[in-house]
């Protein structure tokens, strides 16, 4: 039987992933972490206050075993070698395909990926000299935000500006059509993620998330509000 409050967490060891368990247990999830060989594992995660599962970003029945009694999956997976289109297609576009799988095949009310300004229809919002290197992730990343849009679960894509986690005041800016970005924390992408699973209004939409204050000037009309 599923459990009304928790959460599958895929890429939960990572420095956005660890910030993700952290807000879920504050909201009172309970948390199933993804351990995801040779990349993760229980006694070296730092995790605590969670469940542990052995995944394989590869095998769809894999991935639906670990999910089995949970009602949402948070995907903050991420290729090693983001340079790599090989690794890039394996995890970043067919890992979070496979997620989105499995989670429509055991019946999750929702997942929502981390994905990032760049893709798709927000190629323009950043700059060429960003987009030349990244080219093979943000591929990667494209193909499966293509999918989950249209594999018939319900989900969110959250696109993030650059990472910075120095001082930002701690209001995010919202867009939607790829028309802003600037820089985010990955505590901020966090409360966004936790927070796509109770506001009804973020359900099937894919949005750009940036620290207020990192918004530039003119993109103000640009912003949407939830």
């Amino acid at each position: 039987m599923a459990d009304e409050k928790k959460v599958l967490v895929a890429g939960a060891t990572g420095r956005a992933g660890q910030l993700i368990v952290q807000e879920l247990l504050k909201r009172g999830y309970k948390v199933r972490a993804l351990m995801v060989p040779p990349f993760d594992s229980p006694e070296t995660s730092g995790l605590t206050g969670v469940e542990f599962a052995e995944g394989d970003l590869t095998s769809v029945p894999v991935l639906e075993k670990a999910m089995e009694g949970v009602q949402f999956a948070i995907s903050a997976i991420g290729s090693k070698k983001p340079f790599s289109g090989a690794e890039n297609d394996k995890i970043d576009n067919m890992g979070n395909q496979n997620l989105a799988r499995a989670a429509k095949a055991k019946g999750l009310k929702q997942i929502v990926v981390i994905s990032s300004v760049g893709v798709g229809n927000s190629c323009d919002a950043v700059s060429p000299m960003y987009r030349w290197p990244m080219f093979f992730v943000l591929r990667a990343k494209g193909k499966s935000e293509d999918f989950i849009r249209s594999c018939g679960i319900d989900y969110t894509i959250i696109r993030p500006g650059g990472y910075n986690d120095g001082e930002l005041p701690d209001e995010v800016a919202f867009g939607e059509g790829g028309k802003i970005t600037g820089r985010v924390k990955r505590s901020q992408i966090a409360r966004v993620c936790v927070d796509a699973l109770e506001n009804p209004a973020m359900k099937n939409r894919t949005f750009e998330v940036v620290a207020r204050a990192a918004v530039k000037e003119g993109r103000e009309q640009f912003l949407i509000k939830l």
